[in-house]
């Protein structure tokens, strides 16, 4: 059953490779072999082969290489959401009409609702935006206090001429700042976001249930049809609940279960492809229920990333809002008060100084960083101390798991 092997390393392959480009940036994963191998499959090989073709072909192949993935990358269209549109019709057309007759009321049930709910939840997240509006600018700056460590007060969108909410983010591709934006997901040519968040875990979690039933749906009827095959149907076999595959070596178990999905390529193929891409839809599912846990979005989780590396590297220094900037909690109150009182607050500016901050320092407010003054004998600003680990960094929007998961499914906080 060679071919049986290649086309499971095919999808295999797909399967891993779709992983790496999803999750080798993630912080979690940047410096595992996960992260080592996204460099080295989308950093270092197309460096290389870029290299390689400005010396031989002066650069042809790069410009078109660069057009393409300008194009797939960083254009709003629908090509991947057709493709996934695509690949789950035609799966679907495949299986259920060959295992509808070969099965009893309860999975035709089953079946059914699974088909059904990813088609609703990606309606859904496709439909609905998290834009952030003229109209209802003032609702969305009351909708979260500011950190003052990942999001400050007083920035303004150069797109959208607005003035900026807490844990929002303008996306280039469409075009609109994003209330609580998680990340642009190319599978729904959308940005996910307050609105839309809720509707894009449902569909991870159908798709990863609809995936893990099709795979056990598929192995119930192949398995039946070995059993049928050897068990009973052969003489001088006795037949008492023995498993067809008693008895049996590794080797000729594998043998068996190729001959039964080649004999049943609608269900096989389905059933293969099934149980090779469902720890994707799992993993994908899993890892944003770890952001729930740890009360961050994919792109907040990039720049507590960066605060991190700055930490490890000794450059961040810590101090009370209300020593540093008298002013910044009447202007908080005025200007960024929730709506519905958050639970955690919190008096902790971070900055970034290559040694303890001096007095008569001046902060660059883009980059959040310390300009010691021009004086090098002056005295240390004892306000400030150093951040030697991120335990010693306040999340403010990590509530707990469960507020998490209340303020991110849009269900009303007590």
């Amino acid at each position: 059953m060679e071919w049986l092997q290649e086309i499971a390393l095919i999808v295999l392959s797909i399967s891993f490779f779709t992983f790496v480009a999803l999750f080798g940036r993630i912080p979690a994963l940047r410096k595992t072999p996960i992260g080592l191998i996204y460099r080295i499959i989308w950093i270092h090989i197309p460096n290389f082969l870029g290299f390689l073709d400005t010396r031989l072909f002066g650069g042809l192949f790069v410009r078109g290489w660069n057009r393409t993935g300008r194009y797939l990358l960083h254009e709003n269209h629908a090509l991947v959401l057709i493709f996934f549109i695509i690949l789950l019709v035609i799966s679907e057309v495949l299986f259920i009409p060959s295992a509808w007759p070969r099965i009893d009321l309860k999975h035709r049930v089953c079946t059914v609702i699974l088909v059904v709910l990813p088609y609703l939840f990606l309606y859904a997240s496709v439909t609905t935006t998290s834009a952030i509006t003229p109209q209802n600018h003032h609702e969305q700056m009351r909708r979260y206090p500011y950190d003052h460590v990942l999001f400050h007060p007083g920035f303004v969108c150069k797109t959208c001429h607005l003035l900026k909410p807490a844990r929002s983010k303008h996306c280039s591709l469409c075009n609109m700042c994003v209330s609580r934006h998680d990340h642009h997901c190319i599978w729904l040519k959308n940005c996910v976001g307050q609105n839309n968040y809720h509707y894009f875990m449902g569909l991870l979690l159908s798709t990863a249930v609809l995936l893990t039933y099709g795979a056990y749906l598929g192995y119930v009827l192949l398995d039946k049809t070995l059993q049928d095959a050897i068990v009973r149907n052969l003489p001088g076999v006795a037949y008492f609940g023995r498993h067809w595959s008693t008895g049996t070596t590794w080797s000729i178990y594998m043998h068996l279960w190729g001959l039964a999905i080649a004999d049943d390529l609608r269900i096989g193929g389905v059933f293969l492809l099934a149980l090779l891409t469902t720890p994707l839809a799992a993993a994908m599912f899993l890892y944003h229920v770890y952001l729930l846990w740890a009360g961050t979005t994919t792109n907040e989780s990039a720049k507590w990333s960066d605060w991190q590396d700055d930490v490890a590297d000794g450059l961040v220094f810590k101090a009370m809002g209300s020593q540093v900037s008298p002013r910044r909690a009447a202007v908080d109150k005025d200007v960024v008060e929730p709506t519905v009182p958050w639970p955690i607050t919190n008096d902790q500016v971070l900055l970034l100084s290559e040694g303890p901050p001096r007095v008569g320092y001046r902060v660059c407010m883009e980059s959040r960083s310390i300009v010691q003054p021009e004086d090098n004998e002056a005295p240390i600003d004892q306000r400030w101390t150093s951040v030697g680990s991120m335990k010693e960094v306040v999340n403010i929007y990590d509530a707990g798991f469960w507020s998490n998961l209340q303020d991110a499914m849009r269900i009303r906080r007590r």
